[in-house]
Protein backbone atom coordinates (compact mmCIF):
# COMPACT_ATOMS: atom_id res chain seq x y z
CA UNK A 1 0.00 0.00 0.00
CA UNK A 2 3.12 2.33 0.55
CA UNK A 3 4.68 1.55 -2.42
CA UNK A 4 1.05 2.47 -4.34
CA UNK A 5 1.15 5.79 -2.51
CA UNK A 6 4.44 6.58 -3.13
CA UNK A 7 4.31 5.60 -7.38
CA UNK A 8 1.03 7.82 -7.21
CA UNK A 9 2.70 10.70 -5.33
CA UNK A 10 5.56 10.37 -7.57
CA UNK A 11 3.14 10.62 -11.14
CA UNK A 12 1.38 13.45 -9.52
CA UNK A 13 4.30 15.47 -8.79
CA UNK A 14 5.93 14.64 -12.32
CA UNK A 15 2.81 15.99 -14.20
CA UNK A 16 2.88 19.49 -11.82
CA UNK A 17 5.97 19.89 -12.68
CA UNK A 18 5.91 18.64 -16.40
CA UNK A 19 2.89 20.51 -17.82
CA UNK A 20 4.54 22.88 -19.88
CA UNK A 21 8.10 23.24 -20.71
CA UNK A 22 10.25 25.71 -22.59
CA UNK A 23 9.94 24.14 -25.80
CA UNK A 24 5.85 23.75 -26.01
CA UNK A 25 3.42 27.09 -25.60
CA UNK A 26 0.79 26.38 -23.07
CA UNK A 27 -2.63 26.70 -24.70
CA UNK A 28 -6.07 27.78 -23.50
CA UNK A 29 -9.00 25.11 -23.44
CA UNK A 30 -12.27 27.38 -23.66
CA UNK A 31 -15.11 25.09 -23.04
CA UNK A 32 -18.15 27.67 -22.65
CA UNK A 33 -17.42 30.28 -24.89
CA UNK A 34 -21.19 31.85 -23.94
CA UNK A 35 -20.45 32.60 -20.24
CA UNK A 36 -17.21 34.59 -21.97
CA UNK A 37 -19.46 36.15 -24.26
CA UNK A 38 -22.35 36.89 -21.28
CA UNK A 39 -19.53 38.82 -19.12
CA UNK A 40 -18.23 40.67 -21.51
CA UNK A 41 -21.66 42.03 -22.52
CA UNK A 42 -22.49 42.65 -19.03
CA UNK A 43 -18.69 44.56 -18.49
CA UNK A 44 -19.33 46.89 -21.65
CA UNK A 45 -20.85 50.22 -20.71
CA UNK A 46 -22.07 51.19 -24.13
CA UNK A 47 -25.80 50.95 -25.17
CA UNK A 48 -27.70 50.65 -28.34
CA UNK A 49 -31.12 50.70 -27.28
CA UNK A 50 -34.12 50.15 -30.94
CA UNK A 51 -36.88 52.28 -30.32
CA UNK A 52 -40.15 51.69 -31.66
CA UNK A 53 -39.20 53.83 -34.72
CA UNK A 54 -36.68 51.86 -36.03
CA UNK A 55 -33.81 54.03 -34.69
CA UNK A 56 -31.09 53.37 -32.24
CA UNK A 57 -29.76 55.63 -29.51
CA UNK A 58 -26.19 55.07 -28.51
CA UNK A 59 -24.44 55.88 -25.22
CA UNK A 60 -22.29 55.22 -22.87
CA UNK A 61 -22.18 55.98 -19.18
CA UNK A 62 -18.74 55.39 -17.12
CA UNK A 63 -18.37 56.60 -13.30
CA UNK A 64 -21.54 58.15 -13.95
CA UNK A 65 -21.30 60.08 -17.18
CA UNK A 66 -23.21 59.85 -20.11
CA UNK A 67 -21.46 60.50 -22.86
CA UNK A 68 -23.24 60.46 -26.23
CA UNK A 69 -23.21 62.49 -29.67
CA UNK A 70 -26.66 62.24 -30.11
CA UNK A 71 -27.23 63.08 -26.60
CA UNK A 72 -24.57 65.74 -26.73
CA UNK A 73 -25.50 69.24 -25.12
CA UNK A 74 -28.75 67.62 -23.54
CA UNK A 75 -30.39 67.37 -19.82
CA UNK A 76 -31.31 63.54 -20.51
CA UNK A 77 -34.07 61.18 -18.40
CA UNK A 78 -33.46 57.94 -19.12
CA UNK A 79 -36.68 56.74 -17.65
CA UNK A 80 -37.68 53.11 -16.93
CA UNK A 81 -41.62 52.25 -16.84
CA UNK A 82 -44.47 49.42 -18.30
CA UNK A 83 -47.33 49.77 -19.78
CA UNK A 84 -49.35 47.95 -17.20
CA UNK A 85 -48.26 50.41 -14.61
CA UNK A 86 -50.47 53.71 -13.09
CA UNK A 87 -47.63 55.65 -12.57
CA UNK A 88 -46.15 55.41 -15.71
CA UNK A 89 -49.42 56.43 -17.40
CA UNK A 90 -49.73 59.24 -15.19
CA UNK A 91 -46.12 60.63 -16.21
CA UNK A 92 -46.31 61.13 -19.88
CA UNK A 93 -48.52 63.84 -19.98
CA UNK A 94 -45.68 65.43 -17.71
CA UNK A 95 -42.88 64.22 -19.86
CA UNK A 96 -45.21 65.21 -22.99
CA UNK A 97 -45.17 68.89 -21.99
CA UNK A 98 -41.79 69.13 -20.97
CA UNK A 99 -40.44 67.17 -24.02
CA UNK A 100 -41.67 69.61 -26.49
CA UNK A 101 -41.14 73.11 -24.11
CA UNK A 102 -37.65 72.03 -23.87
CA UNK A 103 -36.98 69.92 -27.39
CA UNK A 104 -33.79 71.80 -28.23
CA UNK A 105 -31.91 70.95 -24.88
CA UNK A 106 -34.26 67.98 -23.28
CA UNK A 107 -34.60 64.35 -24.40
CA UNK A 108 -36.62 61.65 -22.51
CA UNK A 109 -35.92 57.83 -22.89
CA UNK A 110 -38.79 55.87 -22.55
CA UNK A 111 -36.87 52.66 -21.78
CA UNK A 112 -40.16 49.50 -21.90
CA UNK A 113 -39.20 47.40 -19.12
CA UNK A 114 -41.65 44.35 -20.56
CA UNK A 115 -40.68 41.30 -22.32
CA UNK A 116 -42.21 40.34 -25.60
CA UNK A 117 -44.51 43.10 -25.55
CA UNK A 118 -46.86 42.85 -28.81
CA UNK A 119 -45.84 45.73 -31.33
CA UNK A 120 -49.39 46.76 -32.35
CA UNK A 121 -50.59 46.68 -28.41
CA UNK A 122 -47.72 49.03 -27.83
CA UNK A 123 -48.14 50.95 -31.27
CA UNK A 124 -52.14 51.53 -29.79
CA UNK A 125 -50.85 52.61 -26.28
CA UNK A 126 -48.53 55.10 -27.42
CA UNK A 127 -51.09 56.56 -30.21
CA UNK A 128 -53.51 56.46 -27.23
CA UNK A 129 -51.12 58.11 -24.99
CA UNK A 130 -50.04 60.53 -27.53
CA UNK A 131 -46.34 59.65 -26.46
CA UNK A 132 -44.00 62.44 -28.29
CA UNK A 133 -40.60 60.95 -27.03
CA UNK A 134 -38.62 57.81 -28.13
CA UNK A 135 -39.72 54.50 -26.58
CA UNK A 136 -37.09 51.70 -26.59
CA UNK A 137 -37.88 47.78 -27.16
CA UNK A 138 -35.19 45.30 -27.41
CA UNK A 139 -33.13 43.23 -24.49
CA UNK A 140 -30.70 45.19 -24.64
CA UNK A 141 -33.38 47.49 -22.50
CA UNK A 142 -33.03 44.68 -19.63
CA UNK A 143 -28.99 45.23 -20.21
CA UNK A 144 -29.28 48.66 -19.45
CA UNK A 145 -31.80 47.94 -16.51
CA UNK A 146 -29.61 45.46 -14.80
CA UNK A 147 -26.44 48.01 -15.40
CA UNK A 148 -28.46 50.67 -13.86
CA UNK A 149 -28.26 49.51 -10.12
CA UNK A 150 -30.22 46.44 -11.21
CA UNK A 151 -33.49 48.07 -11.83
CA UNK A 152 -37.02 46.02 -10.42
CA UNK A 153 -39.54 48.69 -9.41
CA UNK A 154 -41.11 51.08 -12.16
CA UNK A 155 -41.43 53.88 -12.66
CA UNK A 156 -37.60 54.24 -12.34
CA UNK A 157 -35.39 57.17 -13.54
CA UNK A 158 -32.26 58.49 -13.89
CA UNK A 159 -31.62 62.43 -15.25
CA UNK A 160 -28.15 63.51 -16.57
CA UNK A 161 -27.19 66.84 -16.78
CA UNK A 162 -25.92 68.68 -20.48
CA UNK A 163 -22.49 67.96 -19.27
CA UNK A 164 -23.11 64.48 -19.15
CA UNK A 165 -23.43 64.21 -14.99
CA UNK A 166 -25.56 62.23 -13.69
CA UNK A 167 -27.50 64.51 -11.42
CA UNK A 168 -30.59 62.47 -9.72
CA UNK A 169 -32.36 58.91 -9.68
CA UNK A 170 -36.04 59.42 -9.16
CA UNK A 171 -37.93 56.03 -7.57
CA UNK A 172 -41.34 56.57 -8.54
CA UNK A 173 -43.44 59.25 -10.02
CA UNK A 174 -40.68 62.25 -11.03
CA UNK A 175 -42.14 65.50 -9.81
CA UNK A 176 -42.43 67.87 -12.71
CA UNK A 177 -41.52 70.71 -11.05
CA UNK A 178 -38.09 69.03 -10.06
CA UNK A 179 -37.73 67.83 -13.52
CA UNK A 180 -38.18 71.60 -15.05
CA UNK A 181 -35.68 72.87 -12.13
CA UNK A 182 -32.96 70.49 -13.05
CA UNK A 183 -33.45 71.30 -17.09
CA UNK A 184 -33.57 75.01 -16.85
CA UNK A 185 -30.10 74.94 -14.96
Amino acid sequence: MKNIFLIFSTLLISVFLNACNSNEEAQTIVEDNTSFQELKEKSNKTFNLKTTEGETITFKVENDILSSEQLKGKVVLLNFWATWCPPCIKEIPIFNKLYEKYSDNFEIIGILYERDKDKEELADFIEKHKIKFPITVSEENFRIAEAFDDVKKIPESFLYGKDGKFIKKYLGEVPSSDLEAQIKK
